[in-house]
């Protein structure tokens, strides 16, 4: 984000050096959340992960008193870990499932997307049609 402001008959863009971009990284057996990306996921219990029709992974936050209902299939429910700078959701089956799906080879080496929060439907979306160099 940035902030205008009117000086004169110039505009100044002022940045904002705390402004950081959500990153999902991408490994064999777990996905890693960058601080930005996991913000809005910060009252999680559980999360869902999905995919939609275009490729974007969706990562879906779930109050403890949604997964203690027993409205969901427990085997769908996933961990979120968090730390001080990242979160981590961590299936060595989801990620086989996940490259398969992306049709990508994932390792020990991070593969990393771009992430958005649509604040709508309460879902972090992965870009993964959006890889990052």
């Amino acid at each position: 984000m940035y902030t205008y402001v009117e000086r004169g008959d110039v505009m100044i863009k002022w940045f904002n050096v705390k402004d950081r971009h959500g990153v999902a990284s991408m490994y064999s057996n777990n996905i890693t959340l960058n601080v930005a990306a996991m913000a809005p996921l910060d009252f999680a219990y559980r999360v869902q992960v999905g995919m939609d029709d275009n490729g974007d992974v969706i990562v879906k936050p779930l109050s403890k008193e949604v997964v203690e209902s027993g409205v969901l299939d427990e085997c769908c429910l996933l961990k979120l870990e968090f730390h001080k700078s990242f979160a981590r959701i961590s299936s060595t089956s989801l990620l086989k499932q996940i490259s398969s799906e992306l049709n990508i080879t994932l390792s020990k080496t991070p593969i990393q997307f771009e992430t958005t929060w649509d604040s709508v439907e309460n879902v972090l979306i992965i870009k993964s049609g959006k890889e990052n160099k």
